[in-house]
């Protein structure tokens, strides 16, 4: 009869001895060991090997049910984990299996290209070897508007109806406007209006931005056109850097702060067709409102309209934002040359004239699930241009599109 049982590694068994002659062996983690049975003298009388493994089956069973389509193998890893392979559908299906192993095995990833988290080495790994069905790169079109407040409204443009649905209108007399929703009352067509300004039933809203633009409206301030993988974070920036001066205990340190139009957007994909999309566009521009004094040095305040949101839409699908504002006034005083500087009675010769400018703006994107092309696809500019210089007179040579 055994006096005393021990097991070499703790980390993969334990035991429990209930009674003379028998004992309870429990697996606690990945591994082997050898447990030992000892006398009364302390000699060995039974050393068993003991393995504890995964129950892949029952882990294979779990992802078969909570990701659907999935094809999913597990393997030995070098050391104490699993590698996972084989094939799912998007990259939210690999996060979602990847996310489903870590909790059985309680442990960080690694990946191929470098993924993974923090934790102690002697924990279990687990290996992401998956393979994506679907392209991983999602590409956003952005074009981002300020657009005239004032004098949209005077013209009685309604942008709650506008991104709603799509159609919109320019006022030429108040009759055509409900006056307590904003909304068109008149007929179903407006032609020649308002100096030229029709009504757009069916053309996009970027249809409408451009029209605007056209015709000083509006000011489009950048439109980037950017692509990213799937659940990574794309930028961009358009604008420059103010140096701000920062003195620290007598040390004197320059950061510099963006300013102008900055964009982060992070998409992931969750099925072929829908797209989680992250977006945080920024519009700022210096201000010497709000300015500090800073021994000598002079640091400037920021005018910033900025929004932060996540949309789910399907591949190819708009979404717009709205409703940032922001208000200039600009005060005006003219008078009567000489009269207005005597001293005194000056003022009564002088007119002030008060403008606000208020602006709002406006972002449309779009995303779309893109795929690499061929350099043969892609067009340079310039490309398909050749000049005709050879074959006509000097004065009408300047080169010709074909």
């Amino acid at each position: 009869v055994a006096a005393k049982v021990l097991v070499a590694d703790p980390k993969v068994a334990s035991y429990q001895v209930p009674g003379p002659g028998s004992v309870f062996v429990f697996a606690e983690g990945a591994g082997t060991t050898t447990l030992y049975a000892l006398d009364a003298q302390d000699q060995v009388i039974a050393a068993i090997r003991v393995i504890a493994d995964y129950d892949l089956d029952a882990l294979s069973k779990q992802i078969a049910a909570e990701v659907p389509g999935s094809k999913v193998e597990f393997g030995p890893s070098s050391g104490k984990g699993l590698i996972v392979r084989g094939t799912v559908r998007t990259p939210q299906q690999a996060r979602q299996v990847i996310n489903a192993v870590e909790a059985y095995l309680g442990s960080p990833s690694s990946s191929p290209n470098g993924g993974g988290g923090g934790g102690g080495s002697d924990g279990p790994r687990v290996v992401n070897q998956l393979k994506v069905e679907l392209s991983a790169q999602v590409n956003l079109s952005v074009r981002i508007v300020e657009v005239s407040r004032s004098l949209t409204s005077e013209l009685g443009l309604n942008w709650e109806a506008t991104l709603k649905n799509g159609n919109y209108f320019f006022r030429s007399s108040g009759g055509l406007f409900d006056a307590t929703t904003g909304l068109f009352s008149g007929g179903s067509a407006i032609n020649a209006v308002a100096g030229g300004f029709h009504r757009y039933g069916s053309t996009t809203v970027g249809g409408l931005l451009t029209a605007l633009s056209e015709d000083g409206l509006a000011t489009v301030l950048a439109e980037p056109n950017l692509t990213a993988m799937s659940g990574e974070t794309a930028g961009f920036a358009a604008g420059g850097e103010v140096p701000i001066v920062i003195i620290t205990n007598n040390n004197v340190t320059i950061e510099y702060k963006q300013y102008g139009v900055i964009m982060r957007m992070t998409p992931t994909l969750l099925s072929p067709n829908r797209i989680s999309l992250h977006v945080a566009p920024e519009v700022s521009d210096l201000s010497d409102e709000g300015a500090v004094m800073l021994e000598g040095n002079v640091i400037p305040a920021f005018k910033v309209r900025r929004a932060d949101t996540t949309v789910e839409l399907a591949s190819g699908q708009s979404f717009a934002l709205a409703g940032m504002l922001r208000s200039n006034i600009n005060q005006q005083v003219t008078g009567v040359p000489g009269l207005r500087s005597i001293p005194g009675i000056g003022r009564l010769f002088e007119t002030h004239k008060g403008n606000q400018e208020d602006t709002e703006l406006v972002i449309i994107a779009t995303a779309n699930v893109v795929e690499p092309t061929t350099p043969s696809a892609l067009q340079t500019p310039g490309r398909g241009i050749r000049a005709l210089d050879a074959q006509l007179p000097s004065q009408a040579s300047a080169g010709y599109l074909y």
